[in-house]
């Protein structure tokens, strides 16, 4: 079972798309403000380079063989399973965390006094569906979806422009280095989940080039700084930074005409083509990722389930939520994407065992 790069690209950019576009967004206006866009940039400078690190890790892997077995031929199967625990443990938050935030913003913005476990419910069904049979649906929805996706976010951005004043972007370092290193941390950390590709790579049918994958990072930090750039333009960098949803906010400015306006359950459909591609792809790696047994898969998958399900109606509290995702969830996921492209960089060049005989 393979698929086009075509594909896959855009199951990869609905995947962290709605991360970049949805999850980083209020994160990174609230520690660098005004100069979140300066952060995005610089971002962008550096995953160019590593982007080009990881694009000559998966040109080791010639054969898109798995990714666990990958490495157990050339490093051994303990290390291959420590590195395989490392993207369990990545996935497991993701799903969680996304999972969670796609249901506060649906209890916020339109469903405030609806049972929890009645929006919890049809939207976790949608995601086990997704995951609980092969990759293609997953692939086709993706392909399906995206274009809608896409051409809503122009409709969006084009609709508000007179809303809009791009004065506000400067000036720009008036606060020092620290908003931009911590916002520099948030873009990167959030970035992290390219990682991912790699294990995707042995469903591509034809390898990535060079220049599209370069793309591909392009594409995905362009879905950080276009909201961005509105939220900014919209609200201002004050007002933008203390928002809990800066990209659905600018759906409530649209206006078509002077008698139709509140058109953000389009933003409803954005957020859940997203959320469902990114969940149900977690799902399916979370029992994919290193297991043969299709009992232990089968005990993974649906454990992971019900803890989605315990993790959307559980009273948590937002703000001590997005505190902990501010202060120890993008250091940590850089700490990991750090780690792992490092691992991954040194076993690349290893010789691959063969019985005896060593081949590279």
């Amino acid at each position: 079972m393979t698929f086009s790069r075509l594909q896959l690209s855009f199951v990869i950019i609905l995947f962290i798309g709605i991360s970049n576009h949805v999850l980083m967004l209020p994160h990174l206006l609230f520690v660098a403000k005004r100069d979140a866009w300066v952060c995005v940039l610089v971002g962008y400078g550096i995953l160019l380079i590593w982007g080009m690190v990881l694009f000559f890790i998966m040109s080791r892997n010639k054969q898109n063989m798995k990714l666990s077995t990958w490495i157990a031929k050339r490093a051994g199967r303990v290390v291959s399973a420590s590195i395989m625990f490392i993207y369990f443990f990545h996935i497991t938050i993701i799903a969680f965390i996304s999972f969670y935030d796609f249901i506060t913003s649906i209890k916020i913005y339109f469903l405030p006094l609806t049972p929890q476990w009645i929006v919890v419910l049809p939207f976790l069904l949608l995601c086990v569906l997704g995951a609980s049979s092969n990759l293609k649906t997953i692939v086709y929805s993706s392909t399906f979806l995206l274009p809608i996706v896409w051409i809503l976010g122009y409709f969006v951005a084009f609709s508000t422009i007179t809303n809009k004043d791009y004065s506000y972007m400067f000036p720009i370092l008036v606060n020092g280095s620290s908003p931009i290193i911590s916002g520099i941390t948030v873009v990167l950390g959030g970035s992290v989940d390219i990682l991912l590709i790699l294990l995707l790579q042995q469903y591509i049918s034809k390898p990535f080039k060079l220049w599209q994958f370069l793309l591909l990072i392009t594409i995905l930090l362009g879905l950080i700084l276009g909201p961005l750039l509105g939220a900014i333009a919209s609200f201002g960098p004050n007002i933008a930074a203390v928002l809990r949803f800066p990209a659905l906010e600018q759906w409530r400015l649209v206006e078509l005409g002077e008698h139709v306006s509140h058109v953000d359950f389009f933003a409803v459909f954005q957020f859940i083509s997203g959320a469902v591609i990114r969940v149900s792809l977690c799902l399916y790696f979370l029992k994919d990722i290193g297991f043969t047994s299709n009992k232990v898969k089968s005990i993974v998958f649906w454990s992971a389930s019900t803890s989605l399900f315990f993790i959307g109606i559980l009273p948590i509290s937002d703000l001590w939520m997005q505190t902990a995702i501010g202060t120890y969830f993008y250091p940590g996921l850089l700490v990991i994407g750090i780690i792992l492209t490092l691992s991954l960089f040194v076993i690349s060049f290893l010789p691959q065992k063969v019985k005896g005989s060593e081949a590279v």
